[in-house]
């Protein structure tokens, strides 16, 4: 070790707590690095081993296929398996005539090749899978179902196969598969004997399908319903050029890719879309953390710089090269990367674990990811190689960064320059002029405030422009993260668990004998209908007439509004009734000869009004052009503000514009234009035990004789969202402590330095004749005056940047909103850390000596 390394790490040594400070920036800078670059690859590997649960052991899956294709992609040396499988509807449908009801004995069959199943069944078996038209392989769940539980492997089973299907509102036939519908029917073509020679227990990538037969071999099916299933050799990150190759020299028209299982190989090429996005926010996301340890750690290199100038100049006068001079700042950086970079990385390991953790636990039991129902436990942490070669070029780009200036500054430093140190501080005195008002407001000790800003220069600014930039990090993330919150409408909180329905004359009935269920806390009406004024171009549905979706009856701030549509809620009348009397509004206008609601004019449904329309609509008419077999004109009778406590309120998501009608007179006006088969009543029902309640209602329409009958446990869906909505606000509020906390440390470290840097300044005055209290209020003011000016720079730059975040959103923020109330803690925390960092530091001189002090070398 030189000379010059041998001073620097004296220097670190000798200035242990900003070292410590910058060492702890750095710490946290690289575990926020971590827990990105850490997390991000551990979603993608999970979801990779997901892909494989869900999809089978494929990459690519070819449809339409001719033989040739399959012979020449059977041939291909980049790949290592191909599967045959017949697509043809007329063979899907299997019914199994035990006795048992049509929901439980009609299901599905797939037929496929030997080395399709062996891609696609991943589960565990019992048996041997197929090797021909006469074998096949069961669901297990599908013989309980059936009362075939003691069937064995090697038993017979005989079943009709054929197809499920439908007629559709234009009356053309539609073939059926996945779950079984009350209002399907079977057509049987042929009754097959085969042997069971395999059983499954519950695997996912042939989860639709109930039964697997085998193709006999040299059998290929129509070119139009053949379907092929891919293996690569070798699935790295050309997998997905590999596979584009492969389509391309094959002539392939129709397929679909395994995206997730090959982005877990990091095979991003030609992956564009939402994955793109993706990985351009972890970017954005990289790039905030850099720049804010950037500031962080060139603050603190650039104070100990400032602090070594009269030793590197003495070094230069006896022959220290510019080289020299500039390797000791970038082994400073050295020095506090070894130390920072490693325990980074280690608390970043440690905050990922916990948070996939408790994240991971979460997903899982929310069962939002598909291949991954049932799963327990977490998502694990991916820590290989290239991953932490990957964060620890992240923190040494961040730390090199950081050094790169003051390494230039300390190798122009020139012996006569840093010996005077005439170069720390270059202010003319006109330059000093002060405004005769701060006088008057402040008195002397404010004039003194304002003329040391000005004669720190750099290091002023330095501190100036530390503050804003926290600010503006702060403010801005902030922003995003509520922008993001306000936009999530996978954000609900229905008020029931379950659902279900069946036919108008009969929902009296029905709802008594839930009502009469174990565990049943509540039923009432959770009907609602659409009216849709845009479609996309596929869809077959009738739209509504669209005077209603004028921009004339829009608010000032909802003016660039697009309604794609309205909720009408159709609510018992004793809910209704509640809107109406919290509102102030009559009840008798809402039971006459027109059937009038009232719409909620709330657009975020937040704790402060978001005001859509104006007063213009009322009296306006919801309805279709055609009238019968359309649901019943409404008008639009009065606006209601949104009310947190009010259940019914929360029956659509935030963002949905919604209409409510009391049931009696909805369903009054509706046996007019609907036939007697669409007067379905929806209920909603409270309870705790959402799947045993579905069960005994399921168990209530089968033996009861309901028609149109429908149920459904919303409890699994409203879990997933929840978890959704946890998973942002986990990652964006973290995130953003996170680099509060790097900012804190940034004013804190850049504060204290800059006070320990002026202790020969403040002996001045204190030589002068500046007593204690004059000396504690020039502190307070110059404290004061450095938050002004850094609030005043980092309120502007914020409100810009968060305006620009605000027009760019694709998604529908419409109103620009700051969060004033952050606003106002930013203020009290600036000032709140400025005192307690100015507080602190100066604690620690004032005890000083002043002709010790005057000594010093240090500026």
């Amino acid at each position: 070790m030189n000379i010059v390394s041998t001073l620097t790490l004296r220097h670190l040594l000798g200035n242990k707590k900003r070292s410590v400070v910058t060492i702890l920036g750095i710490v946290a800078s690289t575990a926020l690095i971590s827990a990105i670059i850490l997390g991000v690859f551990s979603f993608f590997k999970f979801f990779g081993y997901l892909s494989i649960q869900s999809d089978g052991n494929v990459h690519a899956q070819f449809s339409e296929i001719t033989y040739k294709q399959y012979v020449s992609l059977s041939e291909d040396d980049r790949i290592e398996s191909v599967g045959l499988c017949d697509t043809t509807e007329q063979k899907t449908g299997v019914r199994l005539n035990g006795g048992k009801e049509e929901r439980f004995s009609i299901g599905n069959i797939e037929q496929a090749d030997p080395v399709y199943m062996s891609m696609r069944v991943i589960s565990d078996y019992d048996g041997v899978l197929p090797k021909n038209s006469s074998e096949v392989a069961v669901e297990e769940q599908f013989l309980i179902d059936n009362g075939l539980e003691d069937l064995k492997v090697g038993d017979t089973l005989t079943f009709e196969q054929g197809y499920r299907y439908m007629y559709d509102e234009q009356g053309e036939l539609v073939y059926l598969g996945g779950n079984y519908r009350s209002d399907e029917q079977f057509k049987a073509l042929s009754t097959e004997t085969c042997t069971v020679t395999a059983i499954l227990h519950g695997n996912k990538p042939t989860g639709s399908w109930d039964i697997i037969r085998c193709l006999d071999e040299g059998y290929f099916p129509d070119s139009e319903k053949a379907q092929v299933v891919i293996l690569l050799k070798n699935c790295d990150h050309t997998a997905l050029k590999q596979i584009k190759h492969i389509i391309a020299d094959h002539e392939i028209q129709k397929y679909d890719l395994n995206t997730e299982y090959l982005l877990s190989c990091f095979a991003f090429e030609g992956s564009g879309g939402s994955y793109r996005s993706f990985f351009v926010m972890m970017a954005v996301a990289l790039a905030i953390v850099i720049v804010t340890s950037v500031i962080l750690i060139f603050n603190s290199i650039g104070m100990s710089l400032t602090e070594r100038m009269r030793y590197l100049g003495m070094l230069a006068s006896v022959g220290a090269t510019a080289r020299q001079k500039r390797s000791s700042i970038y082994f400073e950086g050295l020095i506090l990367g070894i130390i920072g970079i490693p325990l980074g990385l280690l608390c970043g390991y440690i905050g990922t674990r916990i948070t996939l953790a408790f994240l991971g636990r979460r997903i899982l039991e929310a069962d939002i990811f598909v291949g991954a129902e049932g799963m327990r436990g977490s998502i694990p942490v991916v820590c290989e190689p290239p991953v932490i070669a990957a964060i620890v070029f992240f923190a040494a780009l961040t730390i090199l960064i950081s050094t790169f200036v003051p390494a230039i500054r300390a190798a122009k430093v020139m012996p006569i320059d840093a010996l005077r140190q005439s170069n720390v501080v270059k202010v003319k005195a006109k330059g000093l002029r002060v405004n005769p008002l701060i006088r008057k407001i402040f008195g002397y000790e404010g004039e003194l405030a304002y003329k040391n800003i000005k004669r720190n220069g750099v290091k002023g600014k330095v501190i100036t422009a530390t503050i804003a930039v926290s600010v503006i990090l702060f403010l801005t993330i902030n922003f995003f993260c509520n922008s993001i919150a306000r936009a999530n409408q996978y954000e609900v909180d229905f008020p029931y668990q379950v659902v279900a329905s069946c036919l108008l004359s009969e929902s009296d009935k029905l709802r008594s004998e839930i009502e009469q269920i174990e565990g049943v806390n509540d039923v009432y009406s959770a009907g609602m209908i659409q009216f849709l004024f845009r479609k996309s171009p596929e869809s077959r549905y009738e739209l509504a007439n669209t005077d209603i979706a004028d921009k004339k009856f829009l608010s000032r701030g909802f003016a660039d509004l697009k309604l794609d549509g309205m909720d009408v809620v159709i609510a018992d009348d004793e809910d209704f009734d509640k809107i109406l009397t919290d509102n102030g509004l009559e009840r008798d206008e809402y039971y006459g000869d027109t059937l009038k609601g009232v719409l909620l004019n709330d657009y975020f449904r937040e704790n402060k009004p978001s005001e859509v329309f104006n007063d213009k609509i009322l009296g306006q008419v919801l309805h279709y052009d055609k009238v019968q077999g359309n649901p019943p004109a409404i008008e639009i009778a009065a606006l209601v503000k949104y009310d947190g406590n009010n259940k019914i309120y929360n029956m659509t998501p935030k963002t949905n514009i919604a209409v409510y009608v009391p049931a009696s007179m909805y369903f009054e006006k509706a046996k007019k234009v609907l036939p007697e088969d669409m007067l379905v009543l929806d209920m909603g029902v409270e309870t705790s035990r959402p799947e045993e309640v579905l069960e005994r209602i399921y168990s209530i329409l089968e033996e009861g004789g309901y028609h149109n009958y429908y149920g459904s446990n919303i409890y699994s869906t409203i879990k997933a969202m929840d978890t959704i909505t946890l998973m942002l606000k986990t990652a964006m509020y973290g995130f953003t402590i996170l680099l509060t906390l790097i900012a804190i440390a940034n004013i804190v470290n850049t504060i204290s330095t800059g006070v320990l840097l002026r202790r020969k300044e403040f002996a001045m005055y204190k030589s002068v004749g500046l007593d204690n209290t004059g000396f504690k209020k020039m502190i307070r003011l110059e404290t004061l005056l450095y938050g002004i000016k850094a609030l005043i720079w980092g309120f502007s730059i914020s409100l810009l940047l968060s305006y620009i975040m605000y027009s760019t959103f694709d998604m529908k923020l419409l109103t620009f909103d700051p969060d004033l109330l952050m606003y106002g803690v930013t203020v009290i925390a600036v000032f709140g850390i400025l005192g307690i960092s100015m507080a602190l530091s100066i604690s620690k001189i004032k005890d000083d000596n002043i002709i010790e002090a005057l000594k010093e070398d240090a500026v």
